[in-house]
Order: structure tokens, then sequence, then C-alpha cells
């Protein structure tokens, strides 16, 4: 981002009240996670608005200025919901029927019948 700031060097540049905001927000945005960055980087684009709309920026640095806010937003961060972590519940222990031997019949001769 191109910012001619608080002079000095006699070229076009912004004032000192109307530059410290972008600086606190570009620096903000450096150092955040990605839904705070999508939220400050849309702030940045609105402060750049106003500053243009309001004639607070010189018209030298307004194409760089905003060509400089347009890259960033084109960068923003999507901010997606949190998920929680997966837990894992420990395995469940399940007792088994022992299996043992088939039960044996009585087998009573072939016709023979017990009274």
């Amino acid at each position: 981002m191109v910012l001619a700031g608080c002079g000095g060097g006699g070229g076009p540049h912004l004032a000192r009240q109307d530059a410290a905001p972008l600086f606190t927000l570009a620096d903000r945005i450096a150092h955040e996670a990605p839904c705070a960055q999508a939220r400050d980087i849309r702030a940045l684009s609105e402060l750049r608005t106003t500053l243009i709309n309001s004639h607070k920026v010189p018209a030298d640095l307004q194409d760089p200025f905003s060509s400089g806010v347009n890259e960033l937003a084109a960068l923003t961060p999507p901010c997606l919901p949190a998920v929680p972590a997966a837990t894992i519940a420990p395995p469940t222990t399940t007792t088994v029927p022992e299996h043992g031997k088939p039960r044996k019949h009585d087998h009573h001769g072939k016709g023979e019948r017990k009274d």
C-alpha cells in the first residue's frame, strides 16, 4: 500500500490524522486471525472510500492507494466457522459369550422308546 505519509518530502501526502488509522489497521491485519483480518480489511476499504470521497487523499495518491487496498481485499482470507475438534470415544468393551462345545443330544436307539 502506498501512503506518502506525513509530508516532509514536498510531494502529495495524507494528513497525519488521516494516515494514522490506516497504519493502525494495516499493522493489526498483519497479525490477526483470518476472521479478524476479513473484518479489518473491509474496514480499511471503507476508510479508503471515506477518505477519497471527502477529498482527503490527493489526486496523485488516489489510484495507487485504491489499488493497494483492492489488492489486499483480493487476498482476504475466508472466515470459516470454528469446527469443534472431533472427540474419539474410547473403545467399549463388550463381553462375548463363550462358545462352548455344542450340547450333545441323547440318542435313543432306533425305534426304541424310553418309558
